[in-house]
């Protein structure tokens, strides 16, 4: 899996911002703002087609756009905050598979190591809560966000 931290390149007319290859010519571009809890995330995330924009994923917030839904699950009793669509922390991609979809990989909630200063101390027993769907070419989502845990 790749990471949501992509590569800052100026290749040809590409956008000269953080960007991931999805493969078949299309690339993820967007922008890391900090999340204001001691990290960074992923806002105005959109989908090019070569330098043509197909679709917009998030806004300038981080909220998603046409947001697909989730999979209720037992994951949603290990949050900690009320479940809003919208990045706080990381996000990573999965390029186009055979299937011709690719997913978009959404931390929810980080684990409690997270909010540990560098020396170890302020940690809490907060469990990761990570969600994924899939998005066509078009980038529309063709899944809701759901858990990878069976648990």
């Amino acid at each position: 899996m790749a990471s949501g931290t992509g590569n800052r390149e100026e290749t040809g007319n590409l956008p000269p911002r953080p960007f991931y290859s999805l493969g078949k010519g299309c690339y993820l571009a967007y922008e890391q703002k900090p999340n204001g809890l001691g990290g960074y995330r992923d806002v105005n995330v959109r989908l090019y087609e070569g330098e043509r924009l197909v679709r917009a994923l998030t806004d300038e917030n981080g909220q998603f756009l046409d947001f697909p839904g989730i999979e209720h699950g037992s994951w949603e009793q290990h949050l900690t905050r009320p479940f809003e669509p919208v990045t706080r922390f990381a996000v990573s991609y999965n390029r186009f598979k055979e299937d011709g979809l690719a997913e978009l990989v959404w931390m929810v909630q980080p684990d409690g190591r997270y909010w540990e200063d560098e020396d170890g101390f302020g940690g809490e027993n907060d469990v990761e809560v990570e969600l994924y769907a899939k998005f066509d070419e078009n980038g529309q989502f063709v899944t809701p966000f759901r858990s990878r845990d069976k648990g």
